[in-house]
């Protein structure tokens, strides 16, 4: 899976081994998700998910049933793709010259149709949904989070690296899996040597000296891969991770929120709140749980209850739309706001239109003038990525405040 590195995969399949808190979940629901596990080591990824998703919408606050059926979905994805692998359809015509030509015109179309509409790629939709609603309804739902940027916002990674680096890499590679880190590290090495903008092999050396405990040697090549790719979050998830068992943790925490600014990745937000703790501080991004998708008109899954604080917030997004682009950037002038962003009116919309309490902090934030620094980062959600990046760009200092504010609380 693109960007998907073997230290996260590690997270995946640690997963299943958790057990939940007495009182997290019922005694008979707590049978069931272990029913649901046992069906995944089965393989019987269908089973599972069928046993899961009412178990999500039952506890939509508890992170690790997210985590988990993410993790099933994962699975599935890729066994129905694997599945399908034998079945895609394909079209060649000959042209006049006698040469076949491959999915010409109106073959051509059809066939994109038919491949387009396989159940591997419903399922993968139906799955993305999935997660986005995770991460409306959990703070902690880390699995989703990761997959939703993975599959699509991190770039294809050394892609132009050469056959010699490659072999070195894999070499690696096996000597990592039986735990030789030495050995690992010297092919990793060699893979440098032959490409120094090889991406994963800095990153793998990092994890190969992390394997050792050799947190130091790890954090230099963290920060290779960092400085060689600086949009991805993995490398910095591991760099941070690295200073705290080095008991650098105000490092920790410089990293974990440049990371975030960056991408308000989930994983981040609880990675900076243990480096806090470990440094004697405090961090909390006050999170409230939404009720429906960002930036969307018309039927709202997630508006279950006719809760009428988020038809508000859809009311807002139906009179900001049409001076937006398709982004939800607002390109055109208009009296309703001085905000370049259609989540922030939105919210601005909503907030002068009810009075719940669920939205106190959010007011205090207003009040402070950070309100859309709290709906951006606080608040962050995947479908409005690029309003957030667009806001990043433009506001990283404002945004740092904000962090230090919220640490001061």
């Amino acid at each position: 899976m693109k960007g998907l590195t073997k230290i996260s995969s590690y997270l995946l399949i640690a997963l299943l081994q958790y057990i939940p808190a007495n009182g997290q979940i019922t005694h008979r629901d707590q049978k069931k998700y272990n029913k649901a596990v046992s069906k995944y080591d089965l393989t019987k990824y269908d089973e599972a998910e069928k046993i899961l998703q009412p178990l999500c919408k039952k506890y939509p606050n508890t992170n690790f049933l997210w985590d988990v059926l993410a993790q099933v979905q994962l699975k599935n994805y890729y066994k129905k793709t694997e599945t399908e692998k034998h079945f895609n359809f394909s079209v060649t015509t000959s042209g006049k010259d006698g040469k076949s030509k491959t999915n010409d015109s109106l073959a051509g179309a059809l066939v994109r149709m038919l491949n387009s509409n396989q159940p591997s790629r419903i399922y993968f939709k139906k799955s993305v949904d999935t997660w986005r609603e995770a991460t409306l309804r959990c703070s902690e739902a880390e699995i989703p989070s990761m997959l939703l940027r993975t599959f699509f916002l991190d770039p294809a990674l050394d892609s132009a690296v050469g056959q010699n680096a490659l072999k070195e890499f894999n070499q690696g590679e096996q000597a990592f899996q039986k735990q030789n880190y030495n050995e690992a590290i010297v092919h990793y090495q060699k893979a440098i040597d032959l490409d120094s903008t090889f991406y994963k092999a800095r990153l793998y050396m990092g994890d190969a000296y992390y394997g050792k405990e050799d947190y130091v040697f790890a954090s230099r090549y963290f920060r290779d891969a960092v400085r060689l790719r600086p949009a991805l979050q993995e490398p910095r998830k591991y760099l941070v991770d690295a200073l705290y068992h080095m008991h650098a943790f105000q490092e920790a925490e410089t990293e974990a929120i440049d990371a975030l600014l960056v991408y308000p990745d989930v994983g981040m937000f609880l990675k900076l709140d243990i480096v806090a703790k470990a440094d004697n501080k405090h961090f909390d991004r006050h999170w409230i749980e939404r009720g429906v998708f960002p930036n969307m008109m018309g039927d709202q899954p997630l508006n279950e209850k006719g809760d009428r604080d988020w038809m508000e917030y859809i009311n807002g997004f139906s009179l900001i739309e049409k001076y937006c682009d398709k982004d939800g950037i607002i390109v055109q002038k208009n009296d309703l706001t001085k905000s370049h962003y259609a989540e922030v009116f939105s919210w601005e919309y909503m907030l002068k239109k009810t009075s719940s309490d669920k939205f106190l902090f959010a007011r205090k934030m207003q009040q402070a003038g950070f309100l859309d620094c709290y709906i951006m980062f606080s608040q962050y959600h995947f479908d409005f990525n690029a309003q957030y990046q667009h806001f990043a760009k433009q506001n990283r200092e404002r945004l740092k405040s904000y962090v230090e504010l919220l640490m001061s609380l």
